[in-house]
């Protein structure tokens, strides 16, 4: 770690890897910048701008949605995407994310444990039912060094394909976007 950040030797060190840790993070990071990108997304192909009035309630209204309404809304504006010729891979990248979601979701919720035999596992339990009639399920796989790498690089794609989606509606609108989302905040010196 840096001098900003010093090892503090925390409980969870003793559970898991750093550099699972490390990655864990990561992932976690890039999911929530997909988050960020796929929301304004949404709300430039409905045409409005960053420099637009409304243009930032409404990237707030979409990004505060529940992760199957996002998608779901991700999925509508593949329509919309027929303008900018990138329909049908925002249609694909819209079936991709809502069929590997789950990893997102275990990657937020699930407590991950080391073991000796150099592998993690998860304890993580989702609910194939309703709220009101849950059915759990519980996750007993092994996380491998290689799914881990799997997912971190899907991720990573996914992220790239957002951005590059949102280039293709006007080529400087990701750093327009990105100025309108990430206020200007001093270091607390």
């Amino acid at each position: 770690m840096s001098e900003q950040f010093p090892d503090k030797g925390t409980a969870m060190e003793g559970l898991l890897p750093k550099e699972f840790a490390y990655c864990l993070g990561l992932y976690l990071q890039t999911c929530a910048h997909i988050e960020l990108w796929v929301s304004a997304l949404i709300v430039c192909l409905e045409g409005l701008k960053p420099e637009n009035k409304d243009w930032f309630d409404r990237y707030c209204q979409v990004r505060k949605l529940h992760t199957k309404e996002l998608i779901r809304e991700l999925k509508k504006s593949s329509e919309l995407a027929k303008n900018f010729g990138f329909d049908e891979d925002l249609s694909a990248l819209s079936d991709w994310i809502a069929r590997f979601v789950g990893n997102r979701h275990m990657a937020a919720h699930g407590a991950f444990f080391g073991s000796l035999n150099g592998f993690l596992r998860v304890d993580y339990v989702t609910n194939t039912g309703s709220r009101k009639d849950p059915i759990f399920k519980r996750s007993t796989s092994a996380v491998t060094k290689e799914s881990i790498d799997e997912v971190l690089a899907d991720a990573d794609r996914i992220y790239l394909i957002v951005l590059g989606m949102i280039g293709r509606i006007q080529e400087d609108l990701p750093t327009r976007v990105h100025r309108a989302i990430v206020p200007i905040v001093e270091h607390p010196t």
